[in-house]
């Protein structure tokens, strides 16, 4: 049964699942009846499809359930800018909340799981559509250059050097891109094809004996022991539930303070291999500026560019879908913004424009562990935007935690509970588009190579933790 036949179109579909679509079609049934099993997954996303491989590659005899709302990664997992990126810049403040040696850690099995993604496609013979040809971290103005050094500094003392400095002049030879001064290279990240991601991880699920319906939504989630799962036309009994639910996770009131959504704009160009080729980009690495909201530009397999820029369309409360439906940027807006980075590019025509939900959390780091409310219940979200290779982790923290295993990932530091980190609703959404406004403009001044006003720079500094950007105070 194809995705079409079963009504499973969703309701905003990206670039990469249209494309991943054309190749495989294939779609598992609905739930229709009572269902018991050993683990529930709620979402086909990432989350839920590695911690579903995890614990069956674990544990074989397990019976693992996943369900899926529409169809596997019709949510953030297919609508992401495809960047593979490791935790390094985010390690001052892992080291903060977890110690030196936990930071280490996950930064380096953020790093492998570069490797974990190629190695278990090859056994399973799929495709991902994952590049090794590295990212560039630059900067487009001068207040934006070195804005790395910290993180470079911070990890010099243990002999951790993931990153390259590059000039501008280095920049525009890898890229063709004249628009920026400075940056770091990471020669060893990647980028994959999102759509073709998540059906190879979809398959390779199927293949080690998950349970798996589609179209088939969680209405209500009863926290008792055991805990159970309600479906439109049906009910999952389950010893342990994971709730794998990325920006939804704002619908359960115990996790809705740790987490806002804000979407991200993303634009892909009709094929233009030969001016890609001309700018001397060919087989090149990504592109990602050091705004705090950034921009990143990267090319595809088949000879297009993709270009990505945060602080989209804000979220309020749990009404995900409706900010979906509105861009945080006109097409014509993009594409100006698009021309800034990369003119000669930029001139092909677009073919598609989609807004991906980024499910932030309050430090810009996940947060993992048991629901409160429930002990058989687990929760996994709060990407903030690298979810791409965290997500990897984030599936091994869940099986473990949901086996009940004393390992190090059950005891990482990651493994925290939902605190109230945002406020209630109106005041979430309208504070939410106050500090938007002003990280916007400090943005823009930095591009004008001016200095932000004194109330711009008092509400700039209430942004959540995980995003890059300068201090407007040094």
């Amino acid at each position: 049964m194809t995705a079409s036949q079963a009504g499973l179109g969703p309701k905003f579909e990206s670039f990469w699942l249209e494309d991943a679509r054309s190749e495989d079609d294939d779609v598992s049934p609905t739930l229709d009846g009572d269902r018991r099993c050993d683990v529930c997954i709620v979402g086909g996303g990432y989350t839920g499809l590695w911690t579903a491989i995890h614990l069956k590659q674990a544990a074989p005899a397990t019976h693992v359930v996943l369900i899926e709302a529409q169809r596997c990664g019709s949510g953030g997992s297919g609508a992401n800018a495809g960047f593979a990126a490791p935790l390094w810049a985010h390690f001052p403040l892992l080291r903060q909340m977890c110690g030196t040696e936990e930071a280490l850690r996950l930064g380096r099995a953020s790093h492998a799981a570069i490797d974990d993604i190629e190695s278990l496609c090859r056994r399973h013979g799929v495709d991902a559509g994952l590049e090794r040809n590295g990212t560039i971290w630059g900067a487009t103005c001068p207040a934006h250059v070195g804005v790395w050094n910290d993180v470079v500094d911070a990890l010099q003392p243990y002999q951790v050097h993931p990153y390259r400095r590059l000039s501008g002049e280095e920049i525009a030879e890898r890229t063709g891109a004249r628009t920026f001064l400075a940056g770091v290279l990471e020669p060893a990240n990647a980028t994959v094809h999102p759509g073709r991601l998540v059906r190879a991880l979809r398959r390779i699920a199927l293949d080690l004996g998950v349970e798996m319906y589609e179209g088939t939504p969680m209405r209500r989630l009863h926290r008792e022991r055991p805990p159970q799962v309600e479906t439109p036309s049906g009910t999952i009994t389950a010893e342990r539930v994971v709730l794998a639910l990325y920006a939804w996770s704002a619908a359960l009131p115990e996790l809705r303070p740790s987490v806002a959504v804000i979407c991200t704009d993303i634009i892909v160009s009709e094929a233009q291999p030969e001016r890609i080729d001309a700018a001397g980009w060919t087989d090149g690495p990504a592109l990602m500026s050091a705004h705090t909201m950034t921009e990143a530009l990267r090319t595809t397999a088949d000879g297009r560019v993709l270009y990505n820029k945060s602080g989209g369309a804000l979220a309020f409360g749990a009404r995900v879908d409706a900010a979906l439906e509105r861009p945080g940027h006109s097409r014509s807006r993009m594409r100006a913004l698009f021309a800034r980075r990369h003119p000669r590019l930029a001139e092909a025509p677009t073919a598609r424009q989609w807004n991906g939900p980024i499910d932030r959390s309050r430090l810009g780091l996940p947060l993992f562990g048991p629901l409160p409310t429930c002990p058989d219940v687990f929760y996994g979200f709060g990407y903030s935007g690298r979810g791409v290779l965290t997500t990897v982790l984030g599936g091994r923290i869940l099986a473990s935690l949901v086996r009940d295993a004393d390992d190090e990932w059950a005891n990482t530091g990651l493994v925290r509970p939902p605190g109230r980190d945002f406020p209630p609703e109106p005041f979430r959404y309208f504070g939410a588009l106050m500090v938007r406004g002003a990280i916007r403009r400090k943005d823009r001044r930095d591009d004008e190579r001016r200095d932000i006003d004194p109330l711009t720079r008092a509400v700039y500094h209430l942004k959540p933790g995980g995003w890059t950007g300068t201090d407007p105070n040094r």
